[in-house]
């Protein structure tokens, strides 16, 4: 417990000198030195704290070593390496020949050059977020700062997993999307989605949106990737993907503190759970019948706010929409790893970067900075291996979730909301004309001259 005090302090500093540098008066150069060295000893402890305590564990257990069998031993690619459905490669085929190449080096060398490319993605993830931001510098800061204190971000890359990776595609999705290149955009959704099978619902998004050129190219790409791997694999191989991999969690969960998903939270609340433990347990009818409830009342709930007119706030509607698709996806699902939560980056930074049409001061910004918080802190876990009946400290393990769930709240509120001026500002389009701006809303800029009321 004590990792979420230092964290919070730390935060609470960091919003401190994050006042003082672009919201006050005084000499901002060295305050904004001191918030960039905050920031970087909050990610270096961060990093020190953070599962998983050996560094690169997915990498060396199933990438490294299916770059090798794709090539010279297909039937052995599925083999698990413990007995949990979890532990080794659960991609799809063809995905082991993208670490190929890193097979052929020793395993350290591969190593550090996933390391190198995973910090290359994250530059460009910023430099594409930033692509869509206003021009101001405590907005660009904030970017980086998300990307700098997010502790799933910094386990997915001690993990040596995918996941940032498929920020990535989602971040030039949106992208694509906000330039109405929208089968270029359905490729990137797609290409995420085999990465990380819970973005499959983005799928069912375009489809209900009726955003046929996004469908179009999310299909073609989707169909042409599982085209391409039955070719080279095999059928066979996709049986076995499917019977080692996908089919033991069709009936069963797993309990373990890095499980945060409804299901997952719900488990751990039962008697007598493992929170270290990644063997699939059987699932009792009550939580199966209450998961199934939650996930139903999420998509119906936000099947509905998508009916709603937009108004004249197309654009940031949609970024809204994606938002709370991209939410769903990881509370509903089965199984959602806690790195997963870093892909809420692209979310938080839109609204950061003020492409969502959601105010930046009052409730708003509590609610969005409670979601922060919750979110962000590292993955540690120093708690007992078996539950100790105390619900309280066991619930607090799923905080990730719990924030998921209430960014989906806030954003669909202000989906709601969106086309009632009155209680939400307009946010002018980059590559469109611009938005009516409030005359009671000046525009926000670093000098306190103009900051809002």
């Amino acid at each position: 417990m004590h990792q979420y005090v230092i964290f919070y302090a730390c935060a609470a500093l960091a919003g401190l000198l994050w006042y003082i540098a672009f919201r006050s008066g005084v000499d901002r150069g060295a305050v904004r030195v001191l918030l960039g060295c905050t920031l970087a000893g909050m990610g270096t402890w961060a990093w020190q704290v953070s599962e998983p305590g050996v560094i690169f564990s997915d990498f060396s257990v199933a990438y490294y070593p299916a770059g090798r069998a794709i090539l010279e031993d297909i039937p052995h690619l599925f083999v698990r390496c413990w007995d949990t459905p979890v532990c080794g490669f659960v991609n799809i085929p063809i995905v082991a020949l993208l670490f190929t190449p890193f097979s052929m080096l020793t395993l350290r060398h591969a190593q550090w050059l996933f390391a190198g490319l995973s910090l290359l993605s994250l530059v460009i993830s910023v430099g594409l977020l930033w692509s869509m931001t206003d021009r101001v510098a405590s907005r660009r800061w904030g970017i980086v700062a998300l990307f700098m204190t997010s502790g799933p971000l910094l386990y997915s890359l001690k993990e040596g997993n995918l996941t940032h990776f498929a920020l990535l595609l989602l971040i030039a999705g949106v992208v694509c999307l906000d330039k109405t290149w929208d089968r270029s955009a359905g490729s990137c959704f797609a290409l995420a989605a085999i990465i990380k099978l819970p973005l499959l619902l983005f799928a069912v998004y375009f489809f209900g949106k009726r955003r046929w050129a996004a469908v179009f190219g999310y299909g073609l790409t989707l169909l042409t990737v599982t085209g391409l791997s039955i070719w080279y694999a095999g059928w066979a191989s996709h049986v076995a993907w499917y019977r080692e991999v996908i089919l033991p969690l069709s009936d069963k969960g797993i309990a373990a503190f890095n499980v945060q998903s409804v299901q997952g939270l719900l488990l751990r609340l039962q008697d007598g759970v493992r929170l270290y433990d990644w063997k699939p347990v059987p699932v009792p009818w009550d939580v199966g019948v209450a998961g199934q409830a939650c996930a139903a009342l999420f998509v119906g709930l936000s099947g509905l706010l998508f009916l709603r007119n937009p108004g004249m706030q197309v654009r940031e509607a949609t970024n809204l929409e994606l938002s709370m698709v991209l939410c769903l996806s990881l509370i509903i699902s089965p199984i959602s790893w806690t790195h997963y939560y870093l892909l809420l980056l692209l979310p938080l930074s839109l609204y950061v970067g003020n492409r969502l049409p959601v105010a930046t001061h009052g409730g708003w910004a509590v609610g969005m900075t409670l979601c922060l918080l919750l979110i962000s802190p590292p993955v540690t876990f120093s708690g007992p291996d078996q539950a100790a009946g105390d619900q309280i400290p066991t619930l607090f393990l799923s905080h990730y979730v719990i924030g998921a769930i209430l960014l989906w709240g806030l954003c669909g509120y202000a989906r709601w909301s969106v086309a009632n001026v009155s209680r939400l500002r307009l946010v002018a389009a980059r590559s469109g004309p611009p938005a009516p701006v409030r005359a009671d809303r000046p525009h926000e800029s670093d000098e306190p001259h103009t900051r809002s009321a």
